[in-house]
């Protein structure tokens, strides 16, 4: 089996803070590294110890720099700098057979979510066909396109119940238990390292249970701002459209390319 792990930061273990823990340079960053490499690496060792016999890491968070390549263990393959995930090298294609999410969190707008947003801190919803999702149901409606299963997450407890209510069944690796934006009942690496390895494993057991998650195209795009600006800078981008004051709307038939040609291009 082969095995795309998509990578970010807010859901991993003990981190509840963007300005202090996970923000390149911050303060916290350095011990948020060690906490993610230890979510991380546990994801792989279960992912191999449940049959995986490539496993590719996709960083996502931030500038896709997070991952301290040297602890890595042999088995994974890392793509760092974010390129866009449309093609290999980078990107999720057919050939893959199962996509894990590791340290992922609630969509914008969330009640008692940890950390909750989509993609950047500017945008506050997200509509694919006018299904409203963030990080985790578009990426794997992306996957989906492919006909790649999502079969486990790690994150916060937010997380789990929104993956839950979208793409229903799936392993949940849950590290912390969500007490509002900025705080959560979090459990130790000693306890949560053993929960992820348990469950990457235990979705790869089980493999043939997942479905992909599937949105029909052509795909509609739709993103609302939290303020004038970032919809201004937005529609300025090819094939973005303008709704209204604090709305832009975009249209394809390939959603991979879709977004990642304007998510690169926004946040550039």
């Amino acid at each position: 089996m082969k095995v795309y792990i998509l990578l970010d930061g807010e859901g991993i273990t003990g981190v509840v803070d963007h300005e202090r823990q996970v923000k390149p340079g911050c303060p916290g960053y350095e011990e948020m590294r060690k906490l993610l490499m230890s979510d991380l690496n546990s994801a792989i060792e279960g992912a191999i110890e449940g049959g995986a016999r490539k496993v590719v890491v996709y960083d996502m968070h931030y500038y896709g720099l997070n991952v301290i390549l040297s602890e890595v263990p042999p088995e994974a393959e890392v793509v760092m700098g974010k390129p866009p995930k449309i093609a290999p090298p980078a990107g999720l294609d057919e050939s893959f057979d199962a996509l894990i999410m590791i340290g992922f969190h609630s969509m914008a707008q969330t009640k008692e979510g940890l950390l909750p947003h989509t993609y950047t801190l500017d945008m506050k919803a997200l509509r694919l066909n006018g299904i409203l999702m963030g990080e985790i149901g578009l990426e794997a409606s992306i996957a989906g396109t492919r006909n790649v299963p999502l079969v486990m997450i790690s994150g916060d407890s937010a997380a789990m119940k929104e993956a839950g209510d979208l793409v229903g069944d799936f392993e949940q690796a849950c590290v912390k238990y969500a007490a509002g934006e900025h705080g959560a009942l979090c459990l130790p690496p000693s306890k949560t390292s053993k929960l992820i390895r348990e469950k990457a494993k235990a979705a790869l057991k089980r493999i043939n249970d997942f479905k992909p998650y599937k949105v029909n195209p052509p795909y509609t795009i739709e993103i609302e701002f939290y303020d004038e600006s970032s919809a201004r800078k937005a529609s300025a981008i090819e094939g973005v459209t303008r709704k209204d004051i604090s709305k832009v709307e975009m249209k394809g038939d390939d959603l991979a390319l879709l977004w990642e040609s304007f998510l690169s291009k926004y946040t550039a």
